[in-house]
């Protein structure tokens, strides 16, 4: 495992600084949650001020992509095996009574499908949101939301699906150097970012403030990311609830997402 400590509010990564909300983390971590979370829904919101107080509100231009485009059935995880289940018996999260819902088109099935020109501050803890939209032919998410445990807690799945295996890999690289060069800035508390589990063709990542509360970032985020062919499946749980500093079997998890990837 690898440990790098991170300190302050913004991750230098690629030649560019990017805000770190590792809040709800799935293009849109939810802006009606008031713990951390990444921008991955959308509520009726005014623009903020600040951004660096404030998570961005993320804009969407309706975008059109092949229905030969789109992920398979089978690259999606049920809701018993996002890690941490028997805390947070996850349950695929469509929208909400007071508008809030994950930021895309629905594709049926709990899957938005988000253009590639949608506009968010953050979606990955490192590095910026073209990580996971650097394709032209767009990405797709599913988020879950707990019945139990910590409510403010979320979790999440996206594939992004390249125009070839060449194109995914070239992403694949850049996704592995943004992790790897997270650089230390100055302040605290520190945050630590650990490597969990890795192969060639997938790794996993654990970030934790250390239970100090930083703005809207989630004090501990699970990330996780596997490559096969022409797609990348990313996969988050993040949140406040003292169940998430434990690491579960990350190895196991980036099986599990391989397997239904080959599927």
């Amino acid at each position: 495992m690898r440990a790098t400590v991170i300190k302050r509010w913004a991750l230098v990564a690629v030649g560019l600084v990017v805000t770190l909300s590792m809040a709800a983390c799935a293009a849109t971590k939810q802006q009606n949650n008031s713990g951390a979370g990444h921008s991955h829904t959308t509520t009726p919101a005014a623009s903020p001020t600040s951004s660096a107080s404030l998570p961005a509100v993320p804009t969407a231009t309706p975008g059109t992509v092949s229905a030969s485009s789109a992920p398979s059935a089978s690259v999606w995880l049920t809701a018993s095996e996002i890690p941490f289940g028997a805390t947070y018996n996850w349950v695929l999260f469509t929208g909400s009574a007071d508008g809030g819902a994950p930021i895309g088109t629905a594709d049926g099935n709990g899957v938005y499908y988000v253009s590639p020109d949608t506009v968010f501050q953050a979606i990955t803890a490192c590095g910026g949101p073209s990580l996971v939209l650097s394709t032209p032919l767009g990405a797709w998410q599913r988020q879950f939301k707990p019945t139990s445990g910590d409510l403010l807690d979320i979790a999440g799945q996206w594939i992004s699906v390249y125009p070839d295996a060449t194109t995914a890999i070239a992403a694949w690289h850049r996704l592995q150097t943004a992790y790897a060069g997270c650089l230390a800035q100055e302040a605290n508390p520190q945050i630590t970012l650990t490597e969990t589990a890795q192969t060639e063709d997938a790794m996993a990542w654990f970030h934790s403030t250390n239970g100090v509360m930083i703005g809207s970032m989630a004090p501990d985020a699970h990330e996780y990311f596997v490559l096969d062919e022409n797609q990348i499946a990313y996969l988050y749980v993040e949140g406040a609830g003292h169940s998430l500093a434990a690491t579960p079997n990350d190895a196991q998890v980036l099986a599990t997402i391989a397997r239904h990837l080959n599927a």
